[in-house]
């Protein structure tokens, strides 16, 4: 399993940046490709358990992606498992408050086996760049808004 982070400074206090994460729409505005992200148990997207869908469209495909929230401390920790067709990850964000800023760190793990290893390369590559281009997005997006 391969672990790759990214990080970024978004002009946001941690509170309202963790508020954000909380909404399960706003997921989809700024994951590269993520056209539908909505919650599917009951209660708050905000607690260890909690599931959700998402419908990603990449290379003109959609590809249903199962979430579940593995970690939640409010203003500190976002932790998710996920499903996208045959391969498994974790990812997260890690807000580190600086001022009236917060230093926001994104990881992700995929876990391959079979045949799925020989793409891990190819996979690395993608991961990476969804990871700058997730956080390039959640920075446009919190920043630009009122």
């Amino acid at each position: 399993m391969s672990r790759l982070q990214a990080s970024v400074l978004i002009k946001k206090s941690a509170e309202e940046i963790f508020a954000f994460f909380s909404i399960p729409g706003n997921h989809a505005r700024f994951i590269p490709g993520m056209r539908e992200f909505r919650q599917t148990s009951p209660g708050p997207l905000g607690q260890v358990g909690a599931t959700a869908r998402g419908v990603r469209r990449d290379f003109g495909l959609s590809t249903e992606v199962l979430y579940e929230i593995t970690q939640y401390e409010p203003t500190g920790k976002l932790g998710m498992k996920g499903v996208m067709g045959p391969i498994t990850f974790e990812d997260g964000y890690v807000l580190e408050p600086l001022g009236n800023s917060t230093q926001v760190h994104f990881w992700l793990e995929f876990k391959l086996v079979g045949p799925m290893l020989l793409a891990r390369p190819l996979i690395q590559f993608l991961g990476k760049t969804h990871a700058g281009e997730t956080l390039a997005n959640l920075k446009k997006v919190l920043e630009t808004e009122k």
